[in-house]
């Protein structure tokens, strides 16, 4: 390799860190989610964060999802390996006519003992109890949502929710994994973590298949998970520039033809057929080139095999012949004009404008959006408090144990059970401990969220007096150079962010620098009974406008002082808040609430 082209390669890997992140960046977002996923375990389910975003790329548009593998059930291969030592109910795979890749899911015992669990979903075919993967990822689905493959999606399908079932053994069509020749990735023990988990099956069969409703399609998702978690740098940036150019370029000109998932099938075989010395920043370029020709092999022979089981191929009548001609032949022009087709992509482009429109000498792209995800709505209930806790705290990172227990304690301090200023003065004082040390503990969790939960405790006791003076304390810190979190943060204050972080840390930047919706959740304690009435079918949260917030508790207390001028002036802060949209998610939903409390202030002047 000549001078010259090391020194392009390091350049455009430097580049590509501002864009996509840096490697420390990368590892803020998988030790987000994963955290994520310690906290949301629960009895009756495990969840596993995947999806792009969990793998570390959060590119603009980018999906995550989030897999719920039930505890009630348990997946074998065949009858003889069913434990009946168990309070799960068995399931045996049944992979007779069925494409390599999915299986049909069937009853062990009709008994009423185990049919009563799954008897909504189950289906009879030749006198076999077989469960309906159609009827298994409809079930519960709320009306906001919209079905997405095998998964329940929002509607505009960034967040993909399924349901799955589990095998905890590696299955017999997927044994050549692990043993077939490769140079030196995987290495035996990154596979033998992999086959430990075993497999998931979702709820989605072959498209085509005389039995399609009733087949499962075998997830590798944490196994994948777990062999890109081990990429390098390079390897990851290049799997990210194959997304960007599919996302930017190829899908709107033939939309979901090719899939991301096709892009990590094909990243994984040439990552375990190459040599890993050779996928390092000063050989950027030549490894790029090098994934986007595996492509266009793949393409041209009509080729893409799963890589846990290669008797699956995913380009199989996948194409035909006019959209493989135009496929190839755009996939040629992208290759020999690599450079005029990724710096005109979406991603590049708006990178560029951002750097020419900021005061910043350089922008870079950080872990601040993948905070907006441990603010979904989460399955706590009380009674699970006792195992949760512990699993923040075992984590290996101490900021983000605090960062997750911050979390945590503001959803409990909306628990009636922890919240009740009533009794005897010693009673009372205790429960408010209490509450305080939720306060203390809330407080990393962002810049308001814990006063203003607060100040709604004292609302809710009709302590208006000092329930105001902790809303103007809390207005105070809403101040312009805070950072609203939202899933597609800029880039400008993305960096603003990262370098806060590094001279702060993770839980004073937070605790100082972010702004975020004041989120209620069932059974909405602490929201004011004035604003019950705004609650709808939406979801498990019900989130406001942070200043909007606060400002309509400063107008409910003063209407209960019987403060009429105090009204008047409260009236006017929202409505000159709610014009300006002052730390309001220009989005539908959130526009709608803030309009809904001003027209119930005003009903109340």
């Amino acid at each position: 390799m000549s001078k010259t082209d090391r020194e392009l390669s390091l350049n455009f890997y430097k580049y590509l860190c501002n864009v996509i992140g840096t490697e420390e960046v990368v590892k803020t977002r998988r030790k987000l989610f994963c955290a994520l996923d310690s906290v949301l375990r629960h009895p009756t389910f495990t969840v596993i964060s995947s999806g792009s975003k969990a793998e570390g790329v959060d590119l603009n548009g980018s999906d995550y999802d989030l897999m719920f593998v039930l505890e009630s059930f348990q997946v074998y291969e065949n009858m003889i390996k069913v434990s009946l030592f168990t309070n799960k109910t068995p399931i045996i795979m049944d992979i007779s006519d069925t494409k390599p890749g999915f299986t049909k899911l069937k009853l062990f015992d009709r008994s009423n003992k185990y049919l009563r669990h799954i008897i909504q979903f189950a289906e009879i075919l030749e006198k076999e109890t077989y469960i309906s993967s159609k009827l298994f990822r409809e079930d519960h689905m709320p009306d906001c949502m919209i079905i997405h493959g095998p998964c329940q999606s929002n509607p505009d399908n960034t967040i993909d929710f399924a349901r799955c079932v589990r095998c905890e053994e590696w299955i017999t069509p997927a044994h050549p994994w692990i043993y077939r020749s490769r140079s030196s990735w995987p290495d035996h023990r990154l596979v033998m973590s992999v086959v430990k988990y075993g497999v998931i099956f979702v709820p989605i069969g072959c498209k085509g298949s005389v039995n399609e409703d009733l087949e499962w399609r075998i997830s590798f998702s944490f196994a994948e998970k777990l062999l890109i978690f081990s990429f390098s740098h390079t390897q990851l940036l290049c799997y990210a520039m194959m997304k960007i150019i599919l996302k930017d370029i190829i899908k709107k000109k033939y939309d979901d033809l090719i899939c991301s998932y096709f892009l990590k099938t094909i990243m994984l075989w040439l990552c375990e057929e190459s040599n890993p010395s050779e996928w390092h920043a000063g050989n950027m370029i030549q490894c790029l080139k090098g994934c986007l020709r595996r492509l266009i092999y793949c393409v041209k022979y009509k080729t893409c095999l799963h890589y846990f089981i290669p008797e699956n191929n995913l380009f199989e009548s996948r194409f035909t012949d006019n959209q493989h001609k135009c496929l190839l032949d755009t996939l040629h022009n992208i290759c020999n004009s690599l450079w005029t087709y990724i710096f005109h992509t979406d991603t590049f482009q708006r990178f560029r404008e951002e750097q020419n429109n900021s005061c910043s000498p350089y922008l870079t792209a950080s872990s601040l959006s993948s905070l907006s995800y441990t603010f979904l709505d989460l399955p706590f209930h009380s009674s699970h408090r006792t195992q949760i806790i512990p699993f923040i705290i075992n984590m290996n990172d101490t900021e983000f144990s605090t960062y997750m227990l911050a979390r945590f304690s503001n959803y409990w301090m909306q628990s009636p059970d922890g919240n009740a200023f009533i009794g005897r003065n010693k009673s009372v004082y205790t429960q408010y401990q209490k509450s305080l040390h939720c306060i203390k503990a809330g407080l990393y969790h962002d810049a308001i969220t814990a006063w203003s939960f607060l100040a709604s405790l004292f609302y809710k006791h009709k302590r208006f007096h000092e329930c105001i003076d902790i809303i103007n304390y809390t207005l105070s810190k809403c101040t312009p150079d805070k950072i609203m979190l939202s899933m597609n943060n800029s880039l400008s204050e993305q960096t603003y962010f990262k370098t806060v972080k590094e001279v702060a840390g993770l839980l004073l930047t937070c605790k100082y620098l972010i702004i975020l919706p004041v989120s209620f959740n069932k059974p909405y304690y602490l929201l004011p009974l004035e604003l019950t009435s705004l609650i709808n079918d939406f979801g498990y949260t019900y989130g406001f406008p942070a200043v909007v917030y606060c400002q309509m508790l400063s107008f409910l207390c003063l209407h209960h002082l019987r403060d009429n001028r105090g009204k008047l002036y409260a009236l006017q802060d929202l409505e000159l808040t709610i014009q300006e949209k002052y730390y309001i998610q220009l989005n539908r939903n959130q526009l709608k609430i803030a309009n809904n409390c001003l027209e119930i202030a005003k009903s109340m002047i």
